[in-house]
């Protein structure tokens, strides 16, 4: 019997200090409602939005911010059973000069259909050291209301914000734009400040610099918490089908910030080739029923740096293309399953990517991380090493569906060391392709890679690319010369 006792016990403990906002409305008479600071984070120690949770985690009293994001603060109400409006009121101390945040509304409200309201905690300025911010609840309309948990050791009637050391960091979401090149054409990008950004410090007219192939002008379309998003606009037609347009769009050195990505966009009206949607030759690098289907090279290459070049076989993950279904080039990849168009996807009938299925993860387009030592993979610092749109296909007559020319599609990629230095590095190339069996197709292809810093220049590096094994060994190229493994 004590056993049972003591077990009923610490299931009404645990009932009294569980963080879920969705209380039962079947209450005990004897429910005592409290008010408390519901302050969440993930494993990564980033806060959690409301009504976002993870499970087995309690409210914080401390936190150490360490970015100049908007932060959102969840009070909660542990009961819905209130007819009308509850109201709160709470207090901030902090030693920052009011000129240095934003905060938020000035009153809390609560309602049974909503028992959760939010304070948002804004920066208007960079903080010094040792700065802290605490927030109290402090009055409640309701008396009946326990300001706090029900228990001693965990009250979350108060939270202190401290404000820890900041590093800014910016870049490009994309590194390149395709433009269909009509009169009055808009397309958008955005400049990312993944640790926030004081929006003082930011301005537009010193933030780029450009290095233009047609005209076209630039203007600021949205900000948000971490991002600033501009549209470009054609101020002149681009109709010329056979003339590759290009503008290339890059990020400026910026005090108190620093390059962390993508800093170059290219904007590009690339030739218009006719081809027949029926060859869809790209459809013969991907598999979209197996989300880690991979494409198989060869690449000459010094990866031992011994003087001495051999194929060395690689691997990466092989994506299609994902577009509109207005794009000249779609075709149906998928209805979903269901009449409506409107979830219906569609892939270039050309172009193949090399993305990581793995969100945060990166895979090893061209071959490219054997090229480094030194290299960080993870894609927030170095999103070249996924490349969304890298090869175009280019039927023979543009009807052949066995054989026909490839680009490599020009772009910047982006590559960072493990000790956060920052390279950008131009690709283009060319080659072939072609049906080797019913099940096996080819390309051939030679990788132009431009890096001033490390090769001063441009190199080329030539590869094969399978779309499954069962391949036989290329030939020796001995008279061709081949990069070798650089540390970044």
């Amino acid at each position: 019997m004590k056993a049972i006792n003591y077990l009923y016990f610490t299931l009404l403990c645990f009932s009294l200090s569980c963080t879920n906002d969705d209380v039962s409305n079947q209450e005990p008479k004897e429910f005592t409602p409290f008010l408390r600071f519901n302050f969440l984070v993930n494993s990564n120690n980033e806060p959690l939005v409301y009504p976002q949770v993870v499970a087995n985690r309690l409210p914080l009293s401390t936190y150490d911010n360490t970015s100049l994001k908007t932060l959102k603060i969840p009070v909660a109400l542990s009961s819905q059973n209130y007819a009308e409006t509850v109201s709160a009121q709470y207090s901030l101390q902090t030693g920052l000069p009011q000129t240095a945040y934003t905060v938020t509304p000035e009153r809390l409200t609560f309602t049974a259909s909503q028992p959760t309201d939010t304070i948002y905690l804004s920066f208007n300025e960079r903080w010094g050291s040792q700065e802290s911010l605490v927030f109290e609840l402090t009055e409640v309309s309701d008396p009946a209301i326990q300001l706090g948990n029900l228990n001693d050791a965990y009250p979350n009637k108060r939270l202190e914000i401290k404000l820890g050391e900041v590093t800014t960091t910016y870049r490009l979401n994309t590194s390149r734009i395709d433009l269909t090149g009509q009169l009055g054409e808009e397309v958008k990008f955005r400049v990312e400040f993944p640790s926030g950004f004081i929006a003082s410090e930011i301005d537009d007219n010193s933030l780029f610099s450009f290095l233009d192939g047609f005209d076209y002008t630039l203007e600021r379309s949205e900000i948000a918490n971490d991002f600033i998003e501009y549209t470009v606009t054609l101020n002149e037609s681009l109709a010329n089908d056979d003339v590759n347009f290009q503008s290339i769009v890059s990020l400026a050195a910026l005090e108190n910030y620093q390059l962390s990505g993508n800093s170059n966009l290219l904007l590009i009206k690339p030739i218009k080739a006719e081809r027949d949607l029926a060859t869809n030759p790209a459809s013969n690098f991907y598999d979209t029923s197996n989300p880690f289907y991979l494409a198989r090279g060869e690449n000459w290459i010094d990866h031992d740096n011994d003087g001495e070049c051999t194929w060395r076989s690689w691997t990466a993950f092989a994506v299609p293309v994902v577009v509109s279904a207005n794009n000249p080039n779609a075709v149906l990849g998928s209805d979903n399953d269901t009449p409506d168009p409107a979830d219906d996807i569609y892939y270039d009938a050309f172009k193949i990517g090399f993305v990581a299925p793995l969100a945060g993860r990166t895979t090893n387009p061209f071959n490219l991380q054997r090229w480094f030592d030194n290299e960080a993979t993870n894609a927030d610092v170095s999103p070249g090493f996924n490349i969304e749109a890298a090869i175009e296909f280019f039927p023979e007559d543009g009807t052949s569906t066995t054989q026909g020319t490839v680009a490599v599609i020009p772009q910047f990629l982006a590559i960072s060391s493990r000790d956060d230095k920052l390279y950008e590095f131009a690709i283009s190339g060319s080659g072939t392709y072609r049906q080797v069996t019913d099940d096996l197709w080819e390309i051939k292809l030679e990788l132009r890679v431009k890096n001033d810093a490390l090769y001063g220049g441009t190199v080329t590096s030539e590869y094969y690319i399978y779309s499954d094994r069962g391949y036989e060994d290329p030939a020796d190229l001995p008279g061709n010369s081949c990069v070798n493994e650089k540390t970044l």
